[in-house]
């Protein structure tokens, strides 16, 4: 899935497409086993879950918006996350620790996109509402904050920690307080193709 489709499709085909990840990173066939062991043991798929309920809840007239609210309020309690309800992300999301995220709900995800723990992706300052547009297979490393109307190309990796203001072009790695772009300037420096957990 395209950064440019990932607010498209269903609900329930992008949750298909998060057990198909786990399962790669499992070598695992997608069974109800799997399912059942995501859906009980895996906190990481539970957000991802939840992520896919409230939009499915999106779509009830009436009670659907209170619904999601409280499914809303359950992660924030649960992961100590706050994942905005607009948020448009393809499927394959993949959270392998998920506590303290924090995502505006007009960011936008592609698919396929991994998510550690403590990363913030939000605007950059209140007189400068733009949000990211984190494309797909984009690995973002443990409190890395991305800020900003800025651009993570396609198989883009931020470093932990980093502070990421300026455009990522595709498979770069991205390191550091502002964030630099390795490989600039010397040899470049290419990211592993493939799953990155």
């Amino acid at each position: 899935m395209s950064t440019a489709d990932s607010g498209q499709g269903s609900a329930l085909g992008k949750m298909a497409l998060d057990a198909e990840r786990w399962a790669r990173q499992w070598r695992r066939p997608v069974s109800w086993r799997l399912w059942l062991r995501l859906l009980l043991f895996e906190p990481g798929f539970q957000l991802a879950f939840a992520i896919r309920l409230i939009e499915l809840l999106g779509n009830l007239p009436v009670i659907g918006l209170l619904l999601r609210r409280l499914v809303w309020l359950w992660t924030t309690r649960a992961f100590a996350c706050d994942i905005a309800i607009g948020l448009r992300a393809g499927g394959g999301l993949y959270f392998p620790h998920p506590y303290a995220i924090v995502i505006n709900g007009a960011a936008v995800l592609g698919g396929n996109v991994t998510v550690h723990q403590g990363v913030t992706i939000g605007i950059e300052s209140d007189p400068n509402p733009a949000v990211p547009v984190i494309e797909d297979d984009v690995v973002l490393g443990a409190g890395a904050c991305i800020l900003g109307g800025i651009t993570l190309g396609r198989g883009a990796m931020i470093g932990a920690n980093a502070v990421v203001l300026a455009d990522v072009p595709a498979g770069r790695v991205a390191v550091g307080v502002p964030a630099r772009i390795l490989g600039q300037g010397k040899a470049d420096v290419t990211p592993p193709t493939g799953d990155r957990p």
